[in-house]
């Protein structure tokens, strides 16, 4: 461990040994890293005997109900008097955190941040940022291994769960041989990979497909089928009975394409924005795409909200990532 890593997880848990009562957030629209993350930090939070509360602006999506406690989750704000400090996991920019807990995140006394994607202003009291990391989940292994705590069942779970997502199946570019290192750990602490898998990628319902097959139906090719795209309407989940939790992973179905450099999917909102998901191969950066328009994360995986309308949204989008690859 580099003296720079050490150093930022001594005061991480420093802070931890000063406070007694912690809220904890991660970004909106949470996925599998943002799920495990939140989750084991408030298990390693209960088990150092902290008073601790859960928060994220969207709910859960239903494939990580299996994790401990994460039925908790609240998304509705209370008032950071109640707490000493706050703690932002997997949450690159502030107001990743949406618009309904920015404000309690800014009146926190003291905040601390936990993440691996590039910030582009620190924003919090401590800041621990390893963008060489695979995962959230890989660094709050790390400080719980600093605070000599082995993790249970329930934490090695939902940390592996976090891994497991943020490396797509370990199959992404952020794989090396200390994501190896940590998972098998994490399987000698109680993590079942056959159980949690199940539940991650075996779960779908009958609308989830049907939501589905309406995405896959818009599908389109683009500057010579590198850029890969589809959308998803408010009237699509309407009409399959779905839910816009429903479609978490689907970007996932694009990226599989072997001739396409950049995947996007357009998620109307129905808040007058439309949440937009990158992924890349080699050496396309969509973070850098993504902060065009005040969004962010990785190299080949990042995400933003622009206003408009889907059709105007797409259309301008793909023009900028032709332009951006071809450049």
């Amino acid at each position: 461990m580099s003296d720079q890593k050490t150093l930022k997880i001594r005061e991480v848990i420093s802070a931890i040994t000063n406070y007694d009562r912690f809220m904890i957030f991660t970004h909106v629209h949470p996925d599998g890293d943002a799920m495990g993350a939140i989750v084991a930090m408030q298990l390693i939070l209960n088990r150092l005997g902290k008073r601790v509360d859960a928060f994220t602006q969207d709910p859960y999506p239903p494939e990580y109900g299996f994790l401990a406690n994460v039925q908790a989750i609240r998304n509705k704000p209370s008032e950071s008097a109640e707490y000493e400090a706050a703690i932002l996991v997997d949450c690159g920019d502030l107001e990743r955190v949406g618009d309904k807990f920015i404000d309690v995140v800014k009146g926190a006394a003291f905040l601390i941040n936990i993440d691996h994607h590039l910030v582009s202003k620190p924003f919090a009291n401590v800041s621990w940022v390893e963008t060489a990391a695979s995962s959230t989940c890989e660094m709050i292994f790390d400080l719980c291994m600093s605070l000599s705590l082995a993790p249970d069942k329930p934490l090695a779970t939902a940390l592996y769960a976090g891994i497991l997502t943020d490396t797509g199946s370990f199959r992404f570019s952020n794989t090396n041989g200390r994501v190896f290192e940590i998972i098998s750990a994490l399987v000698g602490f109680g993590a079942d990979p056959a159980e949690i898998a199940s539940n991650v990628f075996d779960s779908a319902t009958p609308a989830k497909l049907k939501l589905l097959a309406r995405v896959l139906d818009t599908v389109e090719f683009n500057a010579s089928s590198k850029i890969v795209s589809a959308e998803l309407s408010r009237s699509m989940i309407a009409d399959s009975s779905s839910n816009y939790l429903e479609s978490e992973g689907f970007i996932n179905h694009l990226r599989s394409i072997k001739a396409a450099d950049v995947a996007i999917l357009f998620k109307e909102t129905g808040d007058g924005l439309i949440h937009v998901s990158m992924r890349s191969r080699g050496d396309i950066n969509v973070a850098r795409l993504a902060q065009r328009h005040g969004g962010g994360g990785h190299r080949q995986a990042a995400a933003c909200r622009i206003a408009g309308d889907l059709r105007s949204v797409r259309s301008m989008l793909i023009g900028e990532a032709a332009s951006f690859i071809n450049g």
